[in-house]
């Protein structure tokens, strides 16, 4: 695939494409923390909204008063990636590219481009991509060398999770992982939802991590305020233990956490 190609003669950071097969599974909150817990350990991160139908990352982020460009406008040559990514107020390292209304005049291959220019001024660049199997995802995928699957611990979700793998693998991703979000232990016992090891069998993707269910995540999102800034509970930990893991550290998958979900 050319486009594939090029973006790995020119990489330097790595691009992450983040999906979901359904909606609700906590996906943008897993890629804002991510990326806070990234930028904590010193990587320069850039976070796009993929997402046209919602675009809610602004929000997530506090910064809905300050995004102005798109990644739409950047792949249609009206501005440069650094003059439409726009810092974060409180993170530092961390820029953000909010989603257009709409994708007229962008093509699959502007899109790539666009992700190519990203990952050459950033470590990481992570696509909150929208849920299901749109055109994003395959639009996206060529450009990524990575992509990970948020997914809730039930058969739904798990299902999606995987017709979402097959089109991100379809697209030239080779490393495709599942994180496991909203683990509650109580579930797990009631049988309402699978523990880790089945929902891995369940989904065929190799883990990532999980995130135990934490009231802090709503809380802090009804608030428009970082979790990683605001919160010690046990999704915090999740996420950080994540973005090392990202960054190829040997981390035990619930290494910090108080409660006991395995």
């Amino acid at each position: 695939m050319p486009c594939r190609e090029k973006e790995a003669e020119s990489r330097v950071g790595t691009v992450i494409v983040v999906a979901s097969g359904k909606g609700g599974t906590g996906k943008t909150s897993f890629c804002a923390n991510v990326a806070v817990a990234l930028c904590a350990l010193g990587e320069k991160v850039l976070l796009i909204d993929a997402d046209a139908g919602l675009r809610s990352l602004d929000l997530v982020l506090g910064m809905s008063d300050s995004l102005l460009f798109s990644y739409a406008d950047v792949a249609r040559g009206e501005v440069g990636i650094k003059e439409a990514a726009v810092h974060h107020p409180i993170v530092r390292n961390l820029r953000v590219l909010t989603a257009p209304a709409g994708l007229d005049g962008v093509s699959d291959e502007s899109l790539c481009a666009l992700l190519r220019r990203a990952a050459q001024h950033f470590t990481y660049v992570l696509v909150d991509c929208p849920a299901g199997v749109g055109r994003e995802i395959s639009a996206f995928a060529p450009g990524a060398g990575r992509a990970v699957l948020v997914s809730t611990g039930d058969a739904l979700a798990l299902r999606g999770a995987q017709k979402a793998a097959q089109t991100l693998m379809q697209g030239g991703i080779s490393q495709v992982h599942i994180v496991v979000n909203r683990i509650r232990r109580g579930m797990i016992d009631a049988g309402a939802a699978v523990n880790i090891d089945r929902a891995m069998d369940a989904s065929g993707l190799s883990l990532l991590g999980a995130v135990p269910e934490d009231d802090d995540v709503a809380i802090c999102a009804g608030k428009g305020q970082i979790l990683l800034l605001e919160s010690e509970g046990d999704a915090q930990r999740a996420y950080g233990n994540i973005a090392r893991r990202l960054r190829g550290e040997r981390v035990p998958l619930l290494a910090g956490l108080k409660g006991h979900y395995e």
